[in-house]
């Protein structure tokens, strides 16, 4: 049986290391769609487990690149060259403003625009990674994939009735559920 794990903000990364450990150990293909994250080398997953990573977008990514060379990095920059001199604490201060100042007023009124770019890029990943794999039973990890799944789960269940979805793996629900 594959089991799918869709952990989308990969925010239980010791769980998802201990549940996709125990769903290898009793038998069955493991495959996970998560985000990566750096912490996965306190809790790595199990060598047996497929992975499919999404790729994190960082606040630079979403902005044009006139706007990213002009505002952050030209400015940035020019105080950090500066700041290698005896002008070291005048451009650190200044830099700290100018990140308050400048940059944290465009960040605030982007970040729903980056949500909805993060939302649609963890929504694809995970559309391609059940069309890939074709899951026999879906483990919808944290409580953001239950958000995520909203948009494509009901179709995906009217297509295939015998398709398992719980919250966790459970080998009780494997024994009920056997193919």
């Amino acid at each position: 049986m594959i089991v799918l794990f869709v952990a989308p903000k990969s925010a239980w990364r010791q769980a998802l290391a201990a549940e996709t450990r125990a769903a290898a150990d009793a038998g069955h293909e493991v495959r996970v769609v998560a985000q990566e994250h750096r912490d996965f080398t306190l809790a790595p997953l199990d060598p047996r487990v497929e992975t499919h990573w999404i790729a994190v977008i960082d606040p630079g990514e979403a902005e044009p690149a006139l706007v990213g060379l002009v505002l952050r990095r030209l400015p940035l920059g020019l105080l950090r060259l500066l700041g290698r001199g005896p002008l070291h604490g005048l451009a650190d201060r200044a830099a700290r403003r100018w990140r308050r100042t400048v940059l944290g007023p465009i960040e605030q009124r982007r970040l729903p625009e980056l949500e909805a770019l993060r939302e649609a890029r963890r929504t694809e990943a995970v559309r391609a990674a059940v069309a890939r794999w074709r899951p026999d039973w879906i483990v919808l990890h944290e409580p953001h994939a239950v958000e995520l799944a909203v948009s494509w789960l009901p179709e995906l269940l009217d297509a295939r009735p015998d398709l398992v979805t719980t919250f966790s793996f459970e080998t009780r629900a494997d024994a009920d559920h056997a193919i």
